[in-house]
């Protein structure tokens, strides 16, 4: 069974595996940093896992990032 996510929680996940902090993926979403946590704390519940490299490794594996040659910079494909 594929657990599904929010497109919110799609969002932060990109966020997150590019490397930015919850108050930068809150301004950039216009949400606040508590909610921003919140999300988090969803994706790592629905996937048990413990921290933000998971989600990192998570988005990655759902196409949600992608990483140019030289590894130095990640886009964001949302």
């Amino acid at each position: 069974m594929r657990i599904e996510l929010s497109q919110r929680e799609i969002e932060v996940a990109a966020l997150v595996a590019k490397g930015m902090k919850d108050v930068e993926i809150s301004k950039m979403l216009f949400i606040s940093r508590r909610r921003v946590g919140e999300i988090i704390a969803s994706i790592k519940q629905k996937f048990n896992i413990q921290s933000r490299v998971q989600i990192g490794i998570l988005a990655y594996q759902r196409g949600l990032v992608e990483f140019n040659y030289d590894l130095e910079n990640v886009e964001v494909l949302i």
